[in-house]
């Protein structure tokens, strides 16, 4: 079940706790259904697929493979409600991140199985779901 809220006035030190909290409980779903998964610069979750990975001692294919990762972000959206978003890179080297809409920052239980599909490897059996995240 998503959580409330927090009450009381919205400063940029509650988004921060918040947000805080939020990427946190995303980083553990996500390792309960058995991904890497780490905060990164406070509103940042990184994500990777340990099944992804070029085998050990093979510089070459480390270098041309670095696995099945995704970054997602928590932030507010244009009407100031937190989400979580997709960050893709640009369309070229120079270019700023793209971010997409993942859904409700709240949605920890939608966020990690969107997140866990799309790092799913071919033949692997799908992951269960906790229940707690939901």
């Amino acid at each position: 079940m998503p959580s409330s809220p927090a009450v009381g006035p919205v400063t940029p030190a509650s988004v921060e706790a918040r947000t805080s909290q939020l990427t946190e409980r995303l980083t553990a779903a996500l390792t309960a259904r058995g991904l890497r998964a780490r905060v990164s610069r406070g509103a940042w979750v990184l994500a990777s697929n340990p099944a992804g990975d070029p085998p050990d001692g093979d510089h070459h294919a480390k270098a041309l493979n670095p696995g099945l990762r995704q970054t997602v972000m928590c932030g507010a959206d244009g009407d100031g409600r937190l989400m979580w978003f997709w960050q893709w890179s640009g369309p070229t080297c120079d270019s700023p991140p793209e971010y997409e809409p993942l859904c409700a920052a709240d949605d920890i239980f939608q966020a990690a199985e969107k997140i866990t599909r799309v790092l799913r490897v071919a033949g692997e059996p799908p992951r269960s779901a906790p229940r707690e995240d939901r």
